[in-house]
């Protein structure tokens, strides 16, 4: 989704929707705004491109899109928001896709890495939906997944798992043999994904060395050690399979 507008537009569309955002975030690319009631959006002010994560409200769902399919914002239009007085911004060209659906994103504990694969798909392009801890309404983050992949999988085009050392662990029969693995309830959303909507489609980004579920072995894994960014070409090609079209120019800032 895209927003014609800033950041101040944005809170006070939100504020006059009875939103209270209660935390801003700010990091090199994206401002992040933490409502009240547990909801998170996110604003990429160089593409104006916006997300929300955390707390499934279709509320405000159904408002972020409302304002960015209309031309009501009050702000500058976003090609004119390029220049700066003191930086010029760099363009990034939003990737299409043959058919629409959401691109899901899975992770364990390692922020750091998450935060990586976020810009690594902003810089591409590519808008992305970011499963969090809880999804409101109650629902654990496991039926939330559900909710969105189990009764209308169509809904969702691509899935992206990052498998991070989370967790250590090991057989009863070999406790000395400790090994790093991801955390449990991410080999599971893996599992849902993959069901879901078939291996192609799934893109599983594996940081280090790490051990994986024994029967998965037939599933290709896309390995990194220190950056996201080292998946790029090869999560392009992942993409690209599943009828995304990337700006070749947005690969080569993904890459940098």
């Amino acid at each position: 989704m895209k927003f014609n507008g800033t950041i101040d537009n944005l809170k006070q569309h939100l504020l006059e929707k009875g939103f209270n955002v209660t935390k801003e975030d700010k990091t090199e690319n994206k401002i992040c705004l933490r409502l009240q009631g547990g909801e998170i959006v996110n604003f990429w002010p160089t593409t104006g491109t916006i997300n929300i994560q955390g707390k499934l409200n279709e509320t405000l769902r159904n408002f972020i899109n409302d304002l960015c399919n209309s031309n009501s914002a009050t702000s500058t239009p976003f090609t004119s928001q390029l220049q700066t007085n003191q930086h010029t911004i760099e363009k990034i060209v939003p990737a299409t896709v043959e058919t629409q659906g959401k691109v899901f994103v899975v992770h364990g504990h390692d922020e750091m890495a998450r935060e990586q694969l976020e810009l690594v798909l902003h810089k591409l392009g590519i808008e992305h939906f970011v499963l969090q801890n809880t999804s409101g309404n109650g629902l654990t983050i496991i039926e939330a997944l559900e909710q969105q992949i189990g009764a209308a999988p169509t809904e969702v085009k691509f899935g992206i798992v990052l498998l991070t050392p989370d967790d250590m662990g090991y057989a009863i029969k070999s406790p000395d043999k400790v090994q790093p693995r991801a955390r449990q309830n991410v080999v599971l959303e893996m599992g849902m994904l993959l069901s879901s909507i078939g291996r192609k489609h799934v893109a599983i980004l594996k940081k280090g060395d790490l051990e994986i579920p024994s029967d998965a072995n037939g599933i290709l894994y896309i390995d990194f050690n220190h950056h996201v960014k080292e998946t790029v070409s090869r999560l392009v090609e992942r993409l690209t399979e599943s009828g995304f079209k990337i700006n070749p120019e947005n690969i080569i800032k993904a890459s940098s």
